[in-house]
């Protein structure tokens, strides 16, 4: 039998006891407690099972060393400490990339996969403004909101945690492989579900605990009735962390459940500097800004008093809907903001 260090042995012996049937995460931690450790517990299983488990965590071990992965317990050093804030908190944990990615301050930021165009524009603003602060994005890699808001990060050059409902090594959707990648290449990846694991329905809102935990608030941008973003919303209240909520239109099916959070315990968002007030963190110092054509002269004409569409478009000579198109461009990257009524101004410390 081969040898291993204390390390390898506790971990190997918290990934077999969790492959136990019928087990889970809280009867794992359970048994763990109970005998002192997880190999003590493995002792308390029985013998064909014991030795079942024991084949399949030599096999997950030897699949995360293919992909270039590790396998993280809950009683280890490297193990995201937030994570054990959770009653059913994985025993161990699957991981792909910088550890340090998921250190706080950090901000979930959810929401529908059938996003607006609207949701999408605030979902990518928000990440923008959060990674050039040095706070962490964190989402599910799904389609729409989740999307937006990793690629956004990445963009700005900042930190983002992808929590997958799938293996490390499975693509899903499998539109999204290229952006899986860069994220396990220049962010985190993690997952509780094994490699070569497709997930299941029950896999996907299961993960959303993990990304509550993982951050100091969460902030649903648009999430109808039933959304997974809801679910993420529901378990950080549980432990006690900050919901927030940006305000959508009120006859839009993929807002009427964002929106009907801020009538209960949602802290409203109405520009990104909102979100950053309640992280308690600074906008990024400002740097010299270069731009180009037309989005030097729809940004000069805001700095020098255009508050509309129409005031910026008479001001750049150009057609209000293109003279929009590259407003909503600079509020990506962090530049102006639009207030509740529609008026233009420079972020704050841009003008």
């Amino acid at each position: 039998m081969p040898s291993f260090s204390p390390d390898e042995a506790r971990l190997r012996s918290a990934l077999a006891l969790r492959q136990v049937p019928g087990i889970g995460d809280v009867g794992s931690a359970r048994m763990t407690r109970a005998h002192g450790d997880a190999e003590q517990a493995m002792h308390h299983v029985p013998a064909a099972q014991r030795a079942a488990a024991w084949d399949d965590a030599d096999t997950i071990l030897a699949a995360l060393r293919r992909i270039g992965a590790v396998a993280l317990d809950a009683d280890g050093p490297r193990y995201p400490a937030r994570l054990r804030e959770l009653a059913d908190a994985p025993p161990v944990i699957f991981a792909q990339g910088t550890l340090a990615t998921a250190h706080p301050p950090a901000v979930a930021i959810v929401g529908t996969r059938n996003a607006s165009a609207y949701g999408l524009r605030v979902a990518k603003a928000l990440a923008t403004t959060c990674a050039r602060a040095g706070v962490t994005v964190v989402s599910g890699l799904a389609r729409g909101i989740d999307a937006a808001a990793h690629l956004a990060a990445l963009d700005a050059g900042g930190r983002t945690v992808a929590v997958l409902g799938t293996g490390l090594d499975v693509h899903y959707p499998r539109t999204h492989r290229a952006l899986q990648e860069r994220i396990a290449r220049d962010g985190l990846l993690l997952s509780e579900q094994k490699p070569g694991d497709a997930g299941h329905g029950g896999t996907f809102p299961r993960r959303n605990r993990i990304i509550a935990a993982l951050a100091d608030i969460t902030v649903v941008v648009e999430a109808g009735q039933g959304s997974g973003a809801l679910i993420t919303a529901e378990r950080a209240l549980e432990l006690h962390r900050t919901v927030a909520c940006v305000p959508n239109a009120i006859d839009q099916p993929s807002s009427m459940g964002s929106n009907a959070l801020l009538k209960m315990h949602a802290e409203p968002i109405l520009q990104a500097e909102d979100l950053l007030t309640l992280l308690r963190v600074d906008r990024a110092p400002a740097t010299h800004i270069s731009l180009d054509n037309d989005a030097a002269r729809c940004w000069d004409a805001v700095r020098h008093g255009a508050h509309d569409v129409e005031q910026v478009a008479a001001a750049a000579g150009m057609r209000p809907r293109d003279a929009a198109a590259v407003l909503s461009a600079l509020e990506i990257d962090g530049l102006l903001c639009f207030g509740p009524t529609g008026e233009i101004r420079p972020a704050i410390g841009l003008s």
